[in-house]
C-alpha cells in the first residue's frame, strides 16, 4: 500500500523563510508526528509519499500539493492519507465534510487525522459524528475571525496613510526609509504625465498606446523588469508582444493615485480564503489625499476621464452564448482571443492585436465563431469515439484477469504457509523438534509469507488501477454515445471536455481536451494487452 503524508502550514508562520530555510519547523514537526504514528501501527505499512503545502491557506483547496495528491488518489496510487489534524486538511467546514463523507469513500481512501483521533475505518457505513463536525466548524470560524481581525488592522494602517501594497503604481517607488510611503520615479512619472497630457488633448487610448509603442517606451511591466530586481511573474503575454495596449493606458488614466492620494481597498475577496475578488463600491474604499507627491492635479484627472468614457461604454461585458468562451488563445501572444457578436456575423479575433495595433505580430484574421465551434466539435467526437473502441478491450481484459484468480492462489498459499508455521511451533512445544530447528524453519516460512504478501500487495494495486481505468474508460464511452447524438457544441459539453484551443493562423489550430491523459493511458493499456495476447498466441502455437 502507499501512504500519503499531507503536511500544510499557512502564510502566518513566522519561521518560514528565516535563514534561507525551504520549509518551516512546523512542517518538520508534523512529519515527525506522522512518522512516529505509522511506525507504531502494524496495519500501516508500505511506501510513504509526502505532499507539502508550506505557506498555503486552509480556507480553500487550491493548493498545488493537495491537488497533486488527490489526482494520484484518483489514479489509485494512494490508499491512505494521514494528516496531523483536521485543520491541516482544511478550514472550510463544508469542503472538509465533502472530502470525508463523499470523495475519500468513493476513492477507497482511508483517511487518518491523528490529533483529531479520527480514522475513517472506524466510520465505515456511518457519518463522522457530532464531535468531528463541531471540530471542523470551529476551524472554519477560526479562519473567519482571524480574517476579520487582520482586515481591521490593515484598514487602520490605510486610514493613517500607510500603504500595504506589495508594489507601487507605475510612476512611483517605495521610500527606502519607510516602505509604506511612495516617492516619484522620475522616468516613469514623466511617462504617466505624458499619457495624461495626450488624453487631455483629446487622444483616445488606442492613439496613446500607438504613440508610446512608436517611441519605443517600455510598458510598465517591462520597465519594472529592466530597472529593478522585480520580475513580472504573472506576465501572460509572450515577451516579444510586451507592448503598450489600450488597456494599459486605460488603467493609468483611471488611477486616482496619481493625484497624490492613497487609494486602497479597491477589491476584496468574495469570501474568506477565496482567490476570486470583487470590486469594492467607491464609498467603501479608503482614500487619503495628499499622502505622496502628485504627478497630476485632481482637475487634470477628471479632464482625462473624458478620453476613456467612450471606451468604457463599449467594453460592457455581454452574454454571448458562445460555447468556447475563455478557452481560445492566440498562438503568438498567448492571450485569450475575444468574441465579437454585435451587429454582424459573430467572430473570434486576437484582442491583443486589436489593443496593441500594428506593432503586434499577432494574426489579425477574424475567424467565424460558428466555424471554430464546428471544428472543435468534430475533433471532440472523433477523440471520444476512441473510448468506444478501447472500452471492450480493457473491460474484457480486467474480467479475464479476475477469472484467473491469481489473488486467491496467493492468499491460499499464504494460509498454507501460516498453518505450517503453527504446526512447527506445536512440534517444538511438544519437544518433537529442537528450538534451533524450529527457529530456522520459522525464519524460512516467514520469509516466504512476506514475499507472498508483497506479491499480493502489488497484484491488488495493479487490479485496483486496472478497475479504475476500466470504469473511467467505460464512463467516457457512455459520454461519447451521448455526444454523438448532439447537433452542435454546447457550453456545458465544452466546459466538460475542452481544455483549450490555440489558434496559430488560418491553417493551424491546436485543441487540447481534459481527457488527453486518460486517453493516452487507455491506449497504452490496450497496446500492452494486445502485445500480451500476441505473445500467448505464439506460445500456444509453439506448444
Amino acid at each position: 500500500m502507499t501512504i500519503a503524508f499531507y503536511l500544510r502550514l499557512s502564510l502566518t508562520d513566522g519561521d518560514l523563510g528565516k535563514d534561507h530555510k525551504e520549509e518551516s519547523n512546523s512542517i518538520e514537526n508534523q512529519r515527525l508526528l506522522l512518522q512516529s504514528f505509522v511506525e507504531a501501527r502494524e496495519d500501516l505499512y508500505g511506501d510513504i509519499r509526502e505532499f507539502i503545502d508550506d505557506g498555503y491557506s486552509g480556507t480553500n483547496f487550491e493548493r498545488p500539493a493537495f491537488k497533486e495528491m488527490i489526482e494520484e488518489a484518483k489514479r489509485g496510487k494512494i490508499q491512505v492519507i494521514i494528516v496531523k489534524d483536521f485543520s491541516r486538511l482544511g478550514r472550510d467546514y463544508i469542503g472538509v465534510g465533502d472530502y470525508l463523507e463523499q470523495i475519500f469513500p468513493v476513492l477507497g481512501i482511508r483517511f487518518i487525522a491523528i490529533n483529531s483521533t479520527y480514522d475513517s475505518n472506524d466510520y465505515i457505513g456511518k457519518t463522522m459524528g457530532l464531535e468531528m463536525s463541531i471540530s471542523n466548524l470551529i476551524n472554519a470560524l477560526y479562519s473567519k475571525d482571524l480574517s476579520k481581525k487582520y482586515r481591521s488592522a490593515v484598514q487602520t494602517k490605510w486610514k493613517q496613510g500607510k500603504s500595504t501594497a506589495c508594489r507601487t503604481p507605475y510612476g512611483y517607488l517605495k521610500n527606502k526609509e519607510d516602505p509604506s510611503k511612495w516617492v516619484l520615479d522620475p522616468v516613469a512619472a514623466a511617462n504617466v504625465r505624458l499619457i495624461f497630457e495626450k488624453a487631455i488633448q483629446g487622444w483616445n487610448t488606442g492613439m496613446i498606446a500607438s504613440y508610446m509603442n512608436e517611441n519605443q517606451i517600455p510598458p510598465p511591466g517591462m520597465y519594472r523588469e529592466k530597472t529593478s530586481d522585480y520580475m513580472q511573474w504573472n506576465r501572460k503575454v509572450a515577451y516579444e508582444e510586451w507592448l503598450w495596449t489600450t488597456f494599459a493606458v486605460w488603467r493609468i488614466l483611471k488611477s486616482y493615485s496619481y493625484t497624490g492620494a492613497l487609494v486602497q481597498g479597491v477589491t476584496a475577496p468574495i469570501c474568506v480564503g477565496s482567490k476570486s475578488r470583487r470590486l469594492v463600491p467607491l464609498k467603501d474604499r479608503v482614500i487619503v489625499d495628499g499622502v505622496h507627491p502628485p504627478i497630476i492635479t485632481v482637475e487634470e484627472y477628471h479632464q482625462a476621464q473624458l478620453a476613456i468614457h467612450r471606451a468604457e461604454r463599449n467594453t460592457i461585458p455581454q452574454k454571448t452564448g458562445f460555447s468556447l468562451g475563455g478557452k481560445i488563445r492566440c498562438g503568438n501572444c498567448g492571450l485569450s482571443m475575444s468574441y465579437h457578436g454585435r451587429g454582424y456575423t459573430p467572430n473570434i479575433a486576437c484582442r491583443h492585436k486589436r489593443s496593441a495595433g500594428k506593432h503586434s505580430k499577432c494574426d489579425s484574421t477574424m475567424y467565424p465563431a460558428e466555424q471554430i465551434e464546428s471544428i472543435v466539435f468534430h475533433a471532440l467526437k472523433t477523440k471520444l469515439t476512441l473510448f468506444c473502441h478501447l472500452d471492450p478491450i480493457i473491460r474484457d481484459h480486467v474480467t479475464r484477469q479476475k477469472r484467473l484468480g491469481e489473488g486467491r492462489r496467493l492468499t491460499q498459499n499464504m494460509e498454507t504457509l501460516k498453518a505450517k508455521r503453527i504446526h512447527q511451533y506445536e512440534a517444538y512445544a511438544e519437544g518433537i523438534i529442537s528450538k534451533g530447528a524450529y527457529l530456522q524453519v520459522k525464519e524460512q516460512l516467514t520469509l516466504q509469507i512476506d514475499q507472498l504478501q508483497g506479491q499480493l500487495a502489488v497484484l491488488n494495486s495493479m487490479e485496483s488501477e486496472e478497475d479504475m481505468l476500466a470504469n473511467q474508460v467505460s464512463d467516457m464511452a457512455s459520454q461519447a454515445e451521448i455526444v454523438s447524438h448532439l447537433k452542435k457544441l454546447t457550453e456545458d459539453i465544452a466546459n466538460m471536455f475542452v481544455k483549450s484551443v490555440v489558434i496559430y493562423g488560418p491553417n493551424r489550430m491546436e485543441i487540447t481536451f481534459h481527457f488527453e491523459g486518460l486517453l493516452q493511458k487507455a491506449m497504452e493499456k490496450a497496446e500492452e494487452i494486445s502485445a500480451s495476447d500476441e505473445t500467448k498466441t505464439v506460445s500456444y502455437a509453439i506448444l
